[in-house]
């Protein structure tokens, strides 16, 4: 199914943000940390930093398929949670990206969705 870019509209297209805090105190629960971080990266979960992941939802049906997804994979321990921001919004963040010759931060724009879209 192909979907026209002119359709979508910036407020109903979005992202799934998946921020977690998962205990890795014993084997197990870093095994388990780390069956549920490559989950994220299999269904296509970009990783922003070590335990924060989006994935772009183009429909709100989309959005609903992936928190549903992420039901049957989490974790029996510590703490996920989904957040759908719109692509609106996405578009207004910004990183600060500390650099280490000036020791100063830097502002850096995020990718814009258009680009994330040429995935599909």
């Amino acid at each position: 199914m192909k979907i026209k870019q002119s359709s979508l509209s910036k407020y109903r297209m979005g992202w799934v943000l998946v921020l977690f805090d998962l205990p890795t105190d014993t084997k197990t629960e870093r095994k388990e940390a780390s069956r549920f971080r490559n989950n994220l990266l299999d269904m296509g979960f970009l990783m922003l930093q070590y335990s924060v992941y989006a994935k772009c939802a183009i429909t709100l049906e989309k959005k609903a398929a992936l928190i549903n997804n992420l039901r049957i994979i989490a974790p029996t321990t510590g703490n996920v949670q989904c957040l759908f921001i719109t692509d609106a919004q996405w578009e207004k963040s910004i990183t600060l990206s500390c650099v280490e010759a000036q020791s100063k931060r830097q502002i850096k724009k995020t990718t814009k969705i258009g680009e994330q879209l040429q995935f599909w």
